[in-house]
């Protein structure tokens, strides 16, 4: 009778973990709910970023508004249900912007823009040394340590949260499109002041191919070196969970997924197309991926570290995908899509 008893105790616990791991799986299957259908303004949004469940920012572009300061930076302190706009006026678009925690965040764009702020309120611009440039990714390890990345193989970095920054590779702004080789970085992610990833494109005009691009460095970006991929898509985001686990999706609907560092990359099938712009895991198992075109967007979850994708269409064009957590997921888009997790 002890040993049937165990083996009912054992089967109530198997059946408690399979149903405790289902509902913590159903935040990435659920529908999302609109907050935001289409902002006032005409703004397209590029880039999301919470902090917390109700605040949360926004960049992109308001050419409509303000055709001379395009650039726009939003503030939500209720979840995303409405936005403000920053009164900092931006000459450019803006492309990315990165939180390290409530008061430090950072914000670039077109024409080597970086924009800062120290109290999450108030933001002032900053030097970057790459003018013309369009810069499409930004990331800190902490408020004083960041990197920045984007077109002709530039990548900056700084140590003092952005009162100096310095370019480590490209910077150099090249005039129409010529017979050279080089590089678009489009996302920059560091684990740590030493550890980080790129992901992105080279083109060889002469050849009229192209090759996926990752790169990896171990010493703070003073040296990088190329995993390959053996894939000729554009990437436009890169996700690490920790030093071993990672995604990086892209053009054609591309997913690659990484379990030793990026040594090896192997290709999931996303079910899709369309070019995933942005990529985000909550765990090892449950993530999201959001992309697609003009008037046409796809978001893209999984339960089980992708081995399987599902899919779902939206309206429009999704551009950012940002987990707080399991629970808490934003999705923005064109025209001021703003989605969250049910």
């Amino acid at each position: 009778m002890r040993k049937i008893k165990s083996a009912l105790f054992s089967s109530h616990i198997i059946v408690f973990t399979i149903m405790f791991s289902l509902l913590i799986s159903l935040p990435a299957v659920a529908g999302w709910l609109v907050l935001q259908e289409n902002d006032t303004a005409i703004r397209d949004y590029m880039s999301i970023f919470f902090t917390g469940e109700k605040t949360g920012w926004a960049v992109g572009s308001a050419s409509f508004e303000d055709y001379e300061n395009p650039g726009f930076i939003g503030f939500t302190l209720n979840g995303g249900k409405t936005w403000n706009r920053s009164e900092l006026r931006l000459e450019s678009d803006l492309t990315d912007l990165y939180f390290f925690d409530e008061e430090h965040g950072w914000a670039v764009g077109q024409n080597g823009l970086i924009a800062n702020t120290t109290n999450g309120k108030d933001w002032e611009l900053q030097v970057s040394k790459v003018p013309g440039l369009a810069l499409t990714s930004v990331n800190f390890v902490n408020e004083k340590v960041g990197y920045v990345v984007g077109e002709n193989e530039t990548i900056l970095s700084t140590r003092n949260g952005g009162r100096q920054w310095k370019v480590i590779e490209g910077g150099k702004f090249v005039s129409g499109i010529g017979d050279d080789e080089t590089t678009m970085f489009n996302s920059v992610q560091f684990l740590d002041e030493e550890t980080g990833f790129v992901v992105g494109i080279r083109v060889f005009p002469n050849e009229k191919t192209q090759k996926s691009v990752i790169m990896k460095t171990e010493d703070g970006a003073q040296t990088w070196i190329s995993q390959e991929t053996g894939q000729e898509d554009i990437l436009e985001d890169i996700h690490m969970l920790n030093k071993d686990t990672g995604w990086a999706v892209g053009e054609n609907g591309i997913i690659l997924h990484t379990k030793d560092g990026g040594v090896t990359w192997e290709k999931q099938i996303s079910g899709t197309e369309e070019t995933l712009r942005s990529v985000r895991f909550a765990s090892e198992k449950v993530g999201w991926a959001v992309g697609g075109e003009f008037g046409v967007g796809v978001t893209t979850s999984t339960t089980d570290g992708g081995q399987t994708w599902i899919l779902k269409e939206t309206k429009q064009k999704m551009m950012k995908v940002h987990a707080l957590n399991i629970q808490h997921v934003w999705l923005a888009g064109s025209t001021g899509l703003i989605m969250k997790s049910e």
